[in-house]
Order: C-alpha cells, then sequence, then structure tokens
C-alpha cells in the first residue's frame, strides 16, 4: 500500500520470499517425514517442493532484475523458466526409476506419518497460494508461480488420499505408483514449462 510509483513497489519480491520460507519448512518436514515413513511419494512431494524453492529463487532473481532492468524482462523469465524446467525434469526421471525399482519391491509405509506431513503440506501449499493471490500487474512469471504452487497442492492432496488408502488397504504397493505418477506429472509440467 506504500508504494508511489509502480517502480518503488518491492511487493512481489516479498510475496516471493515469504513463499519461499514456506516452501523451505514444507521441504524439510516432508524430507524428514519421508525418512521416518519411508514413502518415497513424499520425497517426491518434496523433490516437487525443491524445485518450487528453486524456481522461487530464480523469480525472485528475475523480479529484482526486472525491477531494476525493464529492458531485458523477456530474456530473464525465458532464462528463469528453461532453469526451473530442466530442474523439475530431472528430479521427475529420478523419482520415476526409484518408485518402478519400488513397484517390483515395496517397503513397508508408516501410513499415519505419511498421512500427517502429507496434510502438512498441503496446508502449506494453500498458504503459498493464498500469499501469491494475485498482483494488480499480473505478468508470466506471477501466473506460473500460482499454477505451480496449484499443482503441489494437488499433489499433497493426492499423497494425503495415498497414505489413507495405504493406512485402510494396508496395501504399501500404492507409495510407488503413487510416485510414479507424480513423476509422471511433473515430467509433464516440465515439458509444458
Amino acid at each position: 500500500d506504500g508504494c508511489t510509483t509502480p517502480d518503488s513497489c518491492w511487493c512481489e519480491i516479498k510475496r516471493y520470499w515469504l513463499v519461499f520460507i514456506l516452501a523451505a519448512i514444507i521441504f524439510a518436514a516432508e524430507i524428514v517425514g519421508g525418512i521416518i515413513s519411508e514413502s518415497l511419494a513424499l520425497f517426491a512431494d518434496a523433490g516437487h517442493v525443491f524445485t518450487d524453492a528453486v524456481a522461487i529463487l530464480v523469480s525472485i532473481i528475475a523480479a529484482h532484475f526486472v525491477r531494476t532492468k525493464r529492458r531485458h524482462e523477456h530474456s530473464v523469465r525465458a532464462v528463469s523458466g528453461i532453469i526451473n524446467a530442466l530442474l523439475l525434469f530431472v528430479i521427475a526421471v529420478w523419482i520415476g526409476i526409484e518408485g518402478i525399482e519400488r513397484i517390483d519391491h515395496p517397503q513397508d509405509i508408516a501410513s499415519k506419518t505419511m498421512i500427517i506431513i502429507a496434510v502438512f503440506g498441503t496446508l502449506g501449499n494453500w498458504a503459498q497460494y493464498y500469499v501469491l493471490g494475485t498482483l494488480e500487474e499480473e505478468h508470466v512469471t506471477h501466473k506460473a508461480m500460482r499454477l505451480h504452487i496449484l499443482s503441489d497442492l494437488l499433489q499433497s492432496v493426492a499423497v494425503v488420499l495415498g497414505g489413507i488408502a495405504i493406512y485402510l488397504t494396508d496395501k504399501h504397493i500404492i507409495d510407488p505408483v503413487l510416485s510414479v505418477g507424480i513423476a509422471l506429472w511433473m515430467a509433464w509440467r516440465a515439458w509444458d514449462l
């Protein structure tokens, strides 16, 4: 509200930093939860959150650069998109390979821990989406970040539902199958980006 001109407004960058902090908290919780529960789906979600965190950092750098040197905006945003897509694709491949290997050898999953951490991740993703909101001057970077966070939110819901299914059926193969699905989703998002 204190911005007098668009060039003096750093609201976009402040929002991105808050979203980054939330991503770091979600990432740490999902890594710890993945280790405790032995859920590949939680690791997959954490991998997606990691790419989000990198994407947010790249977006912060791009937004800062655009604020100071507007004439290079298109190039900066294009390079940040390519970096984010490549990182997302690499993590998707790793998760896909791990998931396929675990389909043959499913591991026991601590489904209650998986559910609790996935619910925490879902709430964190919702908070990120809420913080991003909309900007008066909405551009491709902001729209892409909102869509990315929304896809994370949906992915977290899928992990919660997978954890509930494992808890109810005691079918641990659900975890690697869900992980392969997440990997395919991530690869598709990377290709789309």
